[in-house]
């Protein structure tokens, strides 16, 4: 009989992390995942945070900032009840001081009354009209030479409405009166005669009737005239404070008796 001879045989060892084919295989071993770590999501929190910034002020930079102003669509002269075919409006980024007195609504400028020239495309502001009722009248004309700080320092503007107020000063007792009510500029102008005629100005009036013509005149040559700007106001009430012309104030002597 035959020795027969048994010879063990060590089993193969896979490698780790990969199973064995056949019976007695070995599980296969993964890497267990492990979550970020503080640091590195708050640096994910700040990046993010900076492109959100980024974004918001490219956008910021880059949107239309500009705003609707209304603008004559044609040249309307003094005078010119503002209609709503003579408005357009223009989008534009003025400064503040600007665009607080630029008209960007149109029923709050029809109706009104043009006081200065505005050119086709030109921004209308508040100083370039006046309420309803302003309008100017075709009577008669004056012109006299006046102190600019008489006549609101020279910052009246041709088509605007005035008060004319007259000083007579009769052996020093002054007495001021109103000489005519809602006269308008027809035009301003500096003198062209002497150089002793610095600070003054020649004004030209439109007046409603001849009687106010001569008190303008007599005013100009006998008293201190100053001018009132009403553009605006309300017409003067008949019968409440109407102050007429009657000529210089006289003052009685001192040997007069009172009374």
């Amino acid at each position: 009989m035959s020795d027969v001879t048994f010879t063990a045989q060590r089993p193969t060892r896979a490698p780790l992390g990969q199973g064995v084919e056949g019976n007695g295989g070995g599980r296969p071993l993964r890497r267990r995942r492990t979550l970020p770590g503080g640091r590195a999501v708050v640096g994910g929190f700040l990046v993010a945070l900076a492109a959100v910034g980024i974004f918001a002020a490219y956008t910021g930079a880059t949107a239309d900032t500009r705003q609707q102003y209304l603008v004559s669509r044609q040249d309307l002269p003094i005078g010119h009840r503002i209609q709503s075919a003579d408005l357009a409006t223009l989008a534009m980024d003025l400064p503040p001081e600007v665009g607080s007195r630029a008209a960007r609504d149109p029923s709050r400028l029809v109706g009104t009354v043009v006081i200065g020239p505005l050119a086709k495309g030109e921004l209308i502001q508040a100083s370039d009209v006046a309420p309803p009722g302003s309008e100017g009248n075709t009577g008669p004309q004056v012109s006299f030479a006046i102190d600019s700080a008489r006549a609101l320092d020279g910052r009246l503007k041709v088509g605007e409405l005035v008060d004319v107020v007259a000083t007579y000063d009769a052996a020093g007792s002054g007495q001021t009166m109103v000489v005519a009510r809602g006269a308008r500029v027809v035009e301003r102008s500096k003198p062209t005669s002497t150089l002793s005629d610095g600070g003054k100005e020649v004004i030209t009036l439109s007046v409603s009737t001849r009687a106010d013509t001569l008190a303008l005149a007599h005013a100009a040559n006998a008293g201190d005239v100053t001018l009132v700007r009403v553009t605006g106001q309300p017409p003067q009430v008949a019968g409440s404070e109407v102050t007429t012309y009657q000529g210089p104030a006289s003052t009685p002597s001192p040997s007069s008796p009172a009374g």
